[in-house]
């Protein structure tokens, strides 16, 4: 008999010598607490018959239980469970990534070259394509040699070296796949930088200028000193006074005097061309109207600021402090007006007089900005003079050109607040012209 067998045998005869045991062994099997027999009676039953049970000879047998499992055999369950997780992670961010990549993908590329900004609606389009589409309003871009390209789109900017043969939504596309722009997109933090913009940028390259422009024996310097090292046997200079000059060295000599006339150089004319929006008729009818109130009552000069709004986008008159007589306006501000107000236009009246910009007008405008003088309002149609001051330089325009406008119309009675006197008006009120007023008015036109 085995010396399993034999601890299973002594350990129920111990149970059967004892009567007091809390645990009886009846015939049937084992008692549960509960009073009831349960399953483990043919175990039982097979113990006390002698024959061999594997389960039980475990448990009498404790030197003999194999080990636990290696915890090798748990770390690689974790390990296979992170691995699935960390698939299912990726995958679910690649898809997330791809779809945020098709939707870049259906939003346009725009192109950008000075104060414009505009959709490129041609898919196929390339960026010469571009320069053909835009040279007819940029003369400057006739010369394709001159200009670099480039394409800003989130953190990445590409350079285009085959301009003739790189179509725009093509690069586009390369951008949305790189690394680089991927990343950032990832990092990115603020609307704009999860929605960038894919912008189309050119410039003109000024270190080929002067190649262009003058031929292989003729120089462009800006000095003196310059040109003199210059080893081209002709070169211009320009002057303090606004001229240029021509230099000739040969072995006599270094020859300099004005020139007349440089063939090379374009033809450039005195012009202003308006960016904003032409200063609307309300706003015109509008200061008319103030000016012939003033001029119809006392025959007095006054003056009154045109400002463009930059967040509203339109047009709104300011008047300044004043001090007014027959021949003279002496304004002044308190302090300048926000930065969201561009100062569009001084305008004044000469009451009677003929609107002709004064000598006085000449030396006190001296702002980049449009000027305009109204006179003659003793009669149904006044005079208008409209000009662009250049740093003090004018330009005559055409009141066309800046105003869509009608005649008189109504103004703001507040407007005569800002109204102070430096003289007593030396003859009695001037009536005529008013009963024309209504018909001039804003509102009839």
């Amino acid at each position: 008999m085995s010396d399993n067998q034999n601890f299973v045998n002594s350990f129920l005869d111990s149970i059967d010598e004892t009567p007091d045991s809390p645990f009886p062994v009846p015939e049937s099997g084992f008692v549960q607490p509960d009073g009831g027999a349960d399953q483990a009676a043919p175990f039982a039953a097979g113990v006390i018959t002698g024959q061999q049970n594997p389960t039980i000879t475990q448990l009498a047998a404790p030197q003999a239980t194999e080990a636990p499992p290696a915890p090798a055999a748990n770390t690689g369950a974790q390990q296979s469970l992170l691995d699935s997780f960390e698939q299912a992670f990726a995958a679910a961010q690649s898809q997330q990534e791809s779809r945020l990549t098709e939707t870049l993908a259906a939003k346009p590329a725009f192109f950008s070259y000075g104060k414009i900004k505009e959709t490129i609606e041609d898919r196929e389009a390339t960026f010469e394509d571009l320069r053909q589409k835009y040279e007819t309003d940029f003369p400057e871009l006739a010369d394709g040699k001159l200009i670099s390209w480039s394409v800003s789109y989130g953190k990445v900017t590409k350079q285009i070296s085959n301009p003739a043969s790189d179509k725009v939504y093509t690069v586009k596309a390369e951008i949305e796949k790189s690394k680089t722009f991927t990343d950032g997109l990832k990092k990115a933090k603020t609307d704009a930088e999860k929605n960038p913009e894919c912008v189309v940028k050119l410039f003109k390259k000024a270190q080929s200028k002067g190649e262009t422009v003058l031929p292989s024996y003729k120089d462009f310097c800006l000095t003196a000193r310059d040109a003199e090292l210059s080893r081209k046997p002709i070169v211009l200079l320009p002057s303090k006074d606004g001229r240029i000059f021509e230099m000739r060295k040969n072995e006599i000599g270094i020859f300099t005097s004005p020139v007349r006339c440089v063939n090379e150089f374009p033809e450039i004319k005195a012009n202003f061309r308006m960016l904003l929006p032409k200063i609307p008729s309300h706003i015109f009818s509008k200061v008319m109207g103030f000016f012939k109130s003033i001029s119809d009552t006392m025959t007095f000069e006054a003056l009154v600021h045109i400002l463009y709004d930059t967040e509203e986008k339109e047009y709104i008159i300011k008047v300044p402090k004043q001090k007014i007589s027959h021949a003279a306006v002496d304004s002044e501000n308190s302090e300048p007006y926000p930065e969201r107000y561009i100062h569009v236009m001084d305008i004044h009246s000469h009451n009677i007089m003929p609107a002709v910009f004064s000598s006085t007008d000449d030396r006190d405008e001296k702002e980049t900005r449009l000027y305009a003088v109204a006179g003659r309002f003793d009669r149904t149609f006044p005079e208008i003079a409209v000009r662009a001051g250049c740093a003090g330089k004018f330009i005559p325009l055409a009141p066309e050109d800046i105003f869509d406008a009608d005649f008189f119309g109504e103004y703001p009675e507040e407007w005569k607040e800002s109204i102070s006197f430096s003289q007593v008006p030396e003859k009695p009120p001037r009536r005529f012209g008013l009963r024309f007023k209504r018909a001039f008015s804003e509102g009839r036109l």
